[in-house]
């Protein structure tokens, strides 16, 4: 990617080796949320420092944490869709970044086997979306049963509406933490399956609702072979689930 070219609506799936992953977790988590941020800013200015060559060709960096470290990855339009693959992370000094990324390379450290899509990621490092620049309520998961929606809207828990929108794991848990003395409570029936998705993060339930209800990105991603589950016209990272 060259100096001022541009992804298609600045949007890219972004997925990361496994090592890149496990050269997380050693890190602060500053450090962690610094280093993501600015790989997701890629999705607006995806051309990085500069690009390599030699065994690294078609490999681009990204200064980040001071410029005290590197990480190696490459960018691709694949039907329309952006794609950000990212290698690893290392120290810039006596190119200790680049020894690593060629080794890796070697390895097939990005094969559909050792890849992690930065959704996922965002989960294993306890990283909250919002803190690397992203929207973590801007999604719609698959639906629950219809028998289960239909189970949870003759109960009074929640409305047809709102119960279409969630999925089998936030329906479950809106029948489960649903109720109050005095019976059926579609606040709290909310609250339970809001709190299922995203545990103690502060949400407002009926923005959700309302987000949820949007059309769809629908982007198909080219290395998670799933159709993007995001609000249509969503900056940064398409997301698989």
């Amino acid at each position: 990617m060259k100096r001022g070219g541009r992804l298609p609506d600045d949007q890219a799936e972004i997925a990361f080796s496994d090592v890149f992953v496990e050269q997380m977790e050693s890190h602060t988590p500053t450090e962690q949320v610094d280093v993501l941020a600015d790989v997701v800013g890629l999705c607006t200015d995806p051309a990085g420092k500069h690009p390599l060559s030699k065994a690294l060709a078609g490999w681009n960096t990204l200064a980040v944490l001071s410029g005290t470290k590197r990480v190696v990855y490459r960018v691709a339009e694949i039907d329309g869709v952006g794609l950000i693959e990212v290698l690893c992370i290392g120290p810039r000094s006596a190119n200790e970044v680049y020894d690593i990324a060629v080794g890796l390379i070697g390895s097939g450290a990005l094969s559909d086997d050792e890849a992690t899509q930065l959704w996922e990621a965002l989960s294993l490092l306890d990283v909250v979306a919002e803190s690397v620049g992203l929207d973590g309520w801007d999604y719609r998961p698959p639906p629950a049963p219809d028998g289960m929606i239909r189970a949870a809207v003759a109960s009074g828990l929640l409305t047809e509406d709102v119960a279409s929108l969630l999925s089998l794991d936030e329906l479950e848990a809106a029948m489960a933490g649903g109720w109050s003395s005095t019976g059926a409570d579609p606040i709290a029936a909310l609250s339970a399956a809001l709190r299922r998705a995203r545990g103690n993060v502060t949400f407002p339930g009926d923005a959700v609702v309302y987000n949820r209800a949007k059309d769809r990105c629908g982007a198909v991603m080219p290395r998670a072979q799933a159709r993007c589950i995001r609000v249509a016209g969503h900056p940064g990272a398409h997301r698989a689930r």
